[in-house]
């Protein structure tokens, strides 16, 4: 019998890759002033899953809404709103791009597209 979880993985619309080098992400309540710390672990054109340091715990739920600022290691730093999606293990979580301008979103596509030709 194959496995549900494979299953779901390949009816995915957007692929998902892992990334050699993370990115790091910096990501707050709108509106608040406390900022969280994340890495990328994987990452697709419509959203991100992030790891946190183990000691570090969020409170987020499907409603949540957050103001995302990636920095590449190129240097550049890339804004959205994502909305939390859902815990993935322990110390990761999924998160969803819900709204990014046009600016933002060609550097984005860019960071991905550099990141699939390596």
């Amino acid at each position: 019998m194959s496995d549900p979880t494979h299953q779901a993985r390949d009816k995915r619309v957007k692929p998902r890759f892992k990334i050699q080098v993370a990115a790091r992400i910096r990501a707050q309540l709108i509106g608040s002033s406390n900022a969280y710390e994340f890495v990328t672990e994987n990452i697709s054109e419509s959203g991100l899953l992030v790891r946190q340091p183990p000691d570090h715990r969020h409170n987020f739920n499907e409603q949540t809404i957050l103001e995302v600022w990636v920095r590449t290691e190129v240097g550049k730093e890339i804004f959205f709103f994502a909305k939390y999606v859902r815990q993935a293990g322990d110390a990761a979580f999924a998160m969803r791009i819900i709204d990014i301008d046009p600016e933002n979103l060609e550097l984005f596509q860019d960071f991905i597209g550099g990141l699939m030709e390596e």
